[in-house]
């Protein structure tokens, strides 16, 4: 396991070791699990991102895409299907 070096206030040294005794835990491992977490959330946050931008991008096609499609009425689509499928209105 590397070994770093690291500068913090004074305060939130304090505070880091009130938190790592309250918790029966070592500084070095508080430190440790706060940094995997935050790593973590950073990493989550990076990924939503991605997410919203790649949604985004689709949208974005999807409607370019649409602007070459000829208008769909999805209502008279339902009513041919259920029509050449021999199904009056109302039936299941």
């Amino acid at each position: 396991m590397a070994k770093v070096n690291v500068s913090l206030p004074d305060s939130l040294l304090d505070e880091v070791d009130d938190i790592a005794a309250a918790l029966g835990r070592s500084r070095s491992g508080l430190v440790q699990e706060a940094t995997a977490l935050y790593v973590a959330q950073i990493r989550d946050e990076q990924a939503a991102e991605e997410r919203r931008r790649s949604i985004s991008e689709a949208i974005t096609g999807m409607r370019e895409l649409s602007k070459h499609l000829e208008p769909f009425d999805s209502t008279a689509a339902i009513r041919v299907d259920r029509d050449r499928d021999g199904r009056a209105a109302g039936e299941a």
